[in-house]
């Protein structure tokens, strides 16, 4: 009975669709209307229902036949159900309910005694079809530059020494 009211995010990338610009190859005699243009933006990609259950969501195709849920629920810590001290002939436990996002990878929302907390611990990339959850490795780490031959420094702490010219005295 877990559900969610959060907006989903769309195929261009963000939670509302763009306003449509009227485009500047209109022939004669048409006409451009922006609430047709933003009704066929919507039927392309559209909303879904703002309260739903995780129930409702489509399965994540793994392979080409193995399917699993996109959500993982468990409960995790003590569950033990111990008296409380505060409120007579009650108990409480230290369980945690955990729901777990397996198409947002880092996605959590955890429940424990009346509070819902959600974290995204995640990169930012969509679980999806197409690609494997397999990152990429980074490249290897190459090694420090050899050292370069010690200078004079640039702005050094005490002023150079100022040699002074002899003149030549005129002898006459």
């Amino acid at each position: 009975m877990w559900v969610y009211a959060k907006t989903n995010i769309l195929l261009n990338g963000r939670t509302t669709h763009l306003d449509p610009e009227e485009p500047t190859d209109l022939g004669d005699g048409e006409e451009f209307d922006p609430e047709e243009a933003k009704k066929a933006i919507e039927e392309a990609d559209p909303f879904e229902k703002r309260l739903k259950s995780i129930a409702e969501d489509a399965q994540i195709k793994r392979t080409g036949s193995v399917k699993i849920c996109p959500w993982n629920v468990r409960l995790m810590g003590d569950t033990t159900e111990y008296a409380d001290e505060k409120v007579a002939n009650q108990t409480v436990s230290n369980g945690v309910a955990l729901v777990r996002s397996m198409i947002w990878p880092g996605a959590y929302s955890l429940y424990n005694r009346g509070r819902v907390i959600q974290i995204y611990l995640g990169n930012g990339h969509k679980n999806t079809q197409v690609k494997s959850m397999f990152p990429v490795n980074p490249p290897t780490v190459l090694d420090d530059p050899d050292e370069y031959d010690e200078g004079p420094e640039p702005t050094p702490l005490h002023a150079p020494p100022v040699v002074e010219e002899k003149k030549e005295e005129d002898k006459s």
